[in-house]
């Protein structure tokens, strides 16, 4: 069921969607296509209660107990720009966690020109209680989640944004594999171009690496052990008992 929303900025009409069965959640444009695809789960740790204890929270924003809304880029942005929003309740609490993602000129290790990606810029976090109101924010300089304008963000590790605030400890938003993102630039060809993460791909690297050198140990053991045997083979023919022996047959 979708759950129509307006956006003052864009005068547009914007409506989540959630697909159960793939774990997707987003919204789709006045044209009914998808404008912004969402794919993983999120697991919450908050520092601010006493002692030692952290109390951790999984939100799956593909289930119907959160209330998704936000905006898309349009195709005539010069910077595209978007955003999601999930509320939910628990207990006496009402959160909320915002997603803003823009585009952004980057500059890239080993590129002679900047690169234009699109960044997770921002993530907060509200938690409400009766009259009170607290915000944690996402530092301006910290971007974990980036890739190539027209590609799907693809992570198959957990990535971790820390969330601030001047008088209260921090809040630890942990997203959990399998990560699908992609905020812009959607359409028939979703996720046919795919960025991997780095740290998927150093992992990925280093696993194959690893296998690979089990295999080649096993070789050269193979062999080894191939050519230990025929040297004592031919050490057992060359010894003088024998080949005196063999000389008398």
């Amino acid at each position: 069921m979708f759950q129509l929303f307006s956006y003052n900025k864009f005068s547009f009409h914007f409506k989540a969607f959630v697909d159960p069965l793939h774990k997707e959640f987003g919204l789709i444009n006045h044209e009914e296509k998808s404008c912004l695809v969402l794919k993983f789960q999120l697991k919450l740790y908050n520092l601010n209660l006493n002692g030692t204890d952290i109390a951790t929270e999984t939100v799956d924003l593909s289930s119907n107990e959160f209330k998704l809304s936000g905006y898309c880029a349009l195709h005539n942005e010069v910077r595209k720009s978007s955003e999601l929003i999930a509320k939910w309740s628990s207990g006496e609490r009402r959160k909320q966690i915002r997603l803003v993602f823009k585009e952004a000129f980057v500059r890239v290790l080993g590129q002679p020109v900047d690169q234009l990606r699109w960044q997770l810029k921002e993530v907060i976090y509200t938690e409400k209680f009766k009259s009170r109101s607290i915000e944690f924010r996402s530092p301006n300089d910290t971007i974990v989640i980036s890739a190539p304008i027209r590609q799907k963000f693809v992570c198959n590790d957990r990535l971790n944004v820390t969330l601030i605030h001047e008088k209260y400890k921090n809040i630890i938003v942990e997203f959990l594999p399998e990560i699908d993102m992609q905020p812009v630039n959607t359409g028939s060809n979703f996720g046919s171009n795919i960025y991997l993460c780095e740290r998927t791909r150093k992992r990925t690297l280093s696993e194959s690496f690893q296998s690979m050198m089990t295999v080649f140990s096993g070789i050269v053991l193979g062999l080894s052990s191939v050519g230990t045997l025929s040297g004592y083979s031919v050490w057992r023919q060359l010894l003088p008992s024998r080949r005196t022996l063999y000389n008398d047959i």
